[in-house]
């Protein structure tokens, strides 16, 4: 008899704990699904504006160019801003993520180098349990005019 007490006493007690520990454990793989969500999101808006910035690298001041018979690299501000924001919302259509609210795309342009910033608002899917619905995610880039003959170190 004392075998059996035993027997249904561990049972109820493996219930409690299971009661009490399954909350924990859908939580953790909760946050694990979120988390792996907002990294891979992270990871494509980098690849995004490394992209823009590189794009809008390319758009050299032509004019320029050809009157200091190629001693004069510089950019041109409007087709390099204009470069990048072509290629970062086209991406940004493309990439088919769930953002609360468009991205915001911002290009500063320098005389040989484009600096892109995103940022975007990602929806959450566990965390809206607790009413956290949306969270901040942002990347940038820098990209600088390269010309001339280089070796492979640089040089």
């Amino acid at each position: 008899m004392q075998g059996k007490l035993f027997s249904c006493r561990g049972r109820a007690q493996a219930l409690v704990w299971l009661t009490l520990a399954m909350p924990l454990f859908v939580s953790v793989a909760g946050l694990a699904i979120d988390g792996g969500v907002l990294l891979d999101e992270r990871r494509e808006l980098q690849s995004i504006v490394d992209g823009a910035a590189r794009s809008g690298a390319t758009q050299l001041d032509m004019a320029r160019l050809r009157t200091s018979g190629g001693s004069d690299v510089q950019l041109d501000p409007t087709l390099a801003s204009q470069s990048s924001h072509a290629y970062a919302n086209q991406a940004l259509a493309a990439s088919g993520s769930d953002w609360r609210t468009p991205p915001h795309v911002q290009v500063e342009v320098g005389s040989r180098r484009v600096h892109v910033l995103i940022q975007a608002q990602l929806a959450t899917a566990f965390l809206r349990i607790a009413s956290i619905d949306q969270v901040p995610v942002e990347a940038e880039a820098f990209a600088d005019v390269q010309y001339g003959i280089h070796d492979g170190g640089g040089h």
